[in-house]
């Protein structure tokens, strides 16, 4: 007892050093802390230690201090703190574990012995042990009115170095305490005050610090952000969402103010990312031009810790802005305000946009509270017709150059290319999101925030002014930004010429669209890309869309031009190169796609369009279609052969409705169809040509002979 009490003393002296001008020991003094705790049987004793601890100088700087507050230290000892407890606690629970074990067998030897090492029956030990509900309730109800007190506290300071200590202790406190309360103490927590405080800790000099790392990497690649990162922001944001759902103030005031400081968060960190021209020409590459850029310590340390920084910065926004949105859905405060809801909702997309970067890399967006958030917003936002418009005009990029479109890099501006590949990402967020409010823009808006955007990308500015372009990349060896750019701008065009309210561009922008198409295949797109986008034309110029209405040969023009390209002996016959995106499909589907030509695609395409054709010129286009099957050239018999599987998947699989299926059946049985496909020679049935379908005009026995005609066939 003597040796404790010497123990205790000494403890109390070191806490008090700092202020008699000596030097601090950090260390001893938490390992003495953690001692005592566990050793200590007077509760009066417990209690002098603690409250003692809690302030002691010689770990806490002085208030009226001359030097600068060294936050990362103070974080530091926060976190210190933290661990001396836990440690303590851990410690008596796992001997009076042991106790209770040894008592259960028996052991009432091993018992007193550890009775002589550790103060078991004490009531403290008891407490940490097994805690009555009783005494559960006070401590949690202890626990949630300090951090009421303390978030007071942090509300009525300066924003200064000292704030966001508070701040961060009282977050650091509740993180690890969160868990441990019940939801009747949860609820006593003032969110109000809470929120803000995340928020800041969050995004402060003490969390993600606006992305401030970047800038250290990019002075020294070598710089490993080990010390700069938020370990866990899981945690914290658990506690974010609670509050964002429970704040009590009226409008919700305090959920808008986060949802404001996330978004400056998002731009700061968006433009470093912009600035750091080495990291982002870096993340630009390909694999392997990336590995090249990088030393192998960079590569191996640096490089993923700087991109799991990145991850869970836009994982840490994503779950709090998910609560956000998820009350905006059920607060009438939010959602019943015409002039709060498209602003709430536009604001959570600008800050997913400035955080596409990290979010476009590697399939990083693909979680739920991403996918929740990014949907739910766009649902919100394209309610309000007036306000949509305006967010896609403050979002709406430059106009990207002819070379940057035609992904064409040029190698001797790296400052040019750095700021076309920005742009890319850019871009490539605003296609995907405008593509989502086509349905609810006026016709005049759909042509300027969308088209116009999107049309560079479809074919160079020489293409669209009928000059000579710069040769585009092929499909298989365009950079994945490039690729997933054509097919951005492509399905944003195909979104708007399918709106009913879009009729009259579609039926004006559709066969210079068709003209684009063929353009760009095969070199800027692939054979599956070309099929899908012509056949969705052709599906939106036929019925039931409007178009058909007031230009009913459209369809029949543009199917035309594909046939004329196919059987005009322009058309290449060599198989194509399968780009990585076929490659991946075909993995995923188990083998390898069939080889595909240049001019067997374009047969694929008329029989793609089969089933959206109108009833009357169905059955001429399967004989067309069939024709046109005969001409594929090329010395791979497997070309022919696909497209011959492709026309009985079309008849037999259930893609045609029940008019076209019955005009379908008809035609390859009775009309001959199936031997036009199969042989490339139509054969009559015999009924078919005992009645006239394989030779002669019918003419019936006893009736009026044409004069022309010499005589009757009975």
């Amino acid at each position: 007892m003597a040796a404790t009490e010497r123990q205790l003393k000494s403890t109390l002296a070191l806490y008090l050093d700092y202020s008699s001008g000596q030097t601090p020991q950090p260390e001893r003094i938490f390992g003495s802390t953690t001692g005592l705790l566990t050793s200590l049987t007077n509760p009066l004793n417990i209690s002098l230690l603690t409250s003692h601890f809690l302030a002691a100088p010689a770990l806490w700087p002085s208030p009226h201090r001359q030097h600068p507050l060294d936050l990362q230290q103070a974080a530091h000892t926060c976190f210190r703190v933290l661990s001396v407890y836990n440690t303590a606690a851990l410690h008596v629970h796992r001997h009076a574990e042991e106790e209770a074990a040894a008592a259960r067998h028996g052991l009432l030897d091993h018992v007193v012995g550890l009775a002589d090492r550790r103060p078991a029956t004490e009531t403290w030990a008891r407490a940490v042990a097994h805690l009555p509900r009783s005494r559960r309730a006070a401590l949690e109800d202890g626990v949630v009115t300090a951090a009421n007190l303390a978030l007071d506290e942090a509300a009525a300071a300066d924003a200064t170095d000292d704030k966001f200590m508070i701040e961060y202790a009282i977050v650091l406190s509740l993180v690890y305490a969160f868990p441990l309360l019940g939801a009747h103490a949860r609820a006593r927590l003032h969110s109000d005050a809470l929120l803000p405080c995340i928020v800041a800790s969050l995004t402060g000099p003490l969390g993600f610090d606006g992305g401030r790392i970047l800038e250290a990497i990019e002075a020294d690649l070598e710089t490993q952000p080990a010390v700069s990162l938020v370990v866990s922001a899981g945690p914290v944001t658990t506690l974010a969402a609670f509050a964002v759902e429970h704040a009590r103030a009226p409008q919700a005031q305090p959920v808008l103010d986060a949802l404001d400081r996330l978004l400056v968060f998002s731009q700061e960190l968006a433009g470093r990312w912009a600035a750091c021209r080495r990291l982002a020409g870096v993340h630009l590459s390909a694999d392997a031009a990336e590995a090249a850029q990088l030393s192998a310590e960079t590569a191996q340390t640096t490089w993923p810790l700087l991109w799991q920084h990145l991850r869970r910065a836009l994982y840490a926004a994503a779950v709090v802005l998910q609560a956000i949105v998820g009350r905006s859905l059920l607060d009438r405060a939010l959602s019943g305000d015409d002039r709060v809801a498209p602003r709430l909702a536009a604001t959570v997309l600008h800050v997913l946009g400035h955080l596409h970067f990290v979010s476009a890399r590697g399939n990083a967006g693909a979680f739920q509270a991403y996918q929740f958030t990014y949907l739910a917003s766009m649902d919100i936002l394209s309610r309000y017709t007036d306000a949509a418009a305006a967010f896609l005009g403050q979002l709406l990029p430059p106009r990207p150059t002819p070379l940057a479109a035609a992904g064409i890099t040029n190698n001797d501006h790296n400052d040019s290319n750095h700021n076309d590949f920005l742009r890319l990402t850019a871009d490539l967020f605003y296609l995907n999101t405008a593509e989502q409010f086509a349905a609810s823009l006026p016709t005049e808006a759909c042509d300027r925030l969308l088209l116009q955007p999107a049309w560079p990308y479809l074919a160079p500015a020489p293409v669209l002014l009928g000059q000579p372009s710069p040769p585009p990349p092929l499909i298989e060896h365009a950079s994945p930004r490039m690729v997933e750019m054509f097919e951005a701008a492509h399905s944003v065009t195909l979104a708007v010429l399918a709106c009913p309210h879009n009729a009259p561009l579609a039926a004006t922008l559709s066969p210079a669209y068709a003209t684009m198409l063929f353009a760009a295949f095969p070199g800027r797109i692939s054979a599956r890309q070309f099929r899908l986008a012509f056949a969705t034309l052709i599906q939106i110029l036929s019925p039931p869309f409007p178009v058909y209405a007031t230009h009913p040969a459209l369809a029949e023009t543009l199917l035309e031009m594909v046939r004329f390209r196919a059987v005009g002996g322009t058309a290449g016959t060599t198989p194509l190169q399968e780009g990585d995106e076929a490659v991946a499909a075909a993995a995923g589907g188990g083998g390898r796609r069939p080889p595909v030509s240049e001019q067997s695609a374009l047969v694929l395409t008329l029989i793609d369009a089969l089933p959206f054709l109108a009833l009357p010129v169905l059955e001429e286009w399967m004989t067309t279609a069939a024709e046109a099957l005969w001409t594929i050239g090329g010395d791979d018999p497997a070309l022919r052969q696909t497209a011959q599987r492709r026309f009985w998947e079309v008849l037999g699989s259930g893609e045609m409705d029940v008019e076209r299926a019955a005009i379908g059946v008809a035609w390859w049985g009775n009309g001959g169809g199936g031997a036009l496909v199969m042989t490339g020679r139509r054969h009559w049935p015999a009924a078919a040509a005992s009645s006239g379908q394989g030779g002669d005009a019918l003419i019936m026995s006893g009736a009026l002979p044409d004069p022309h005609v010499a005589s009757t066939r009975l």
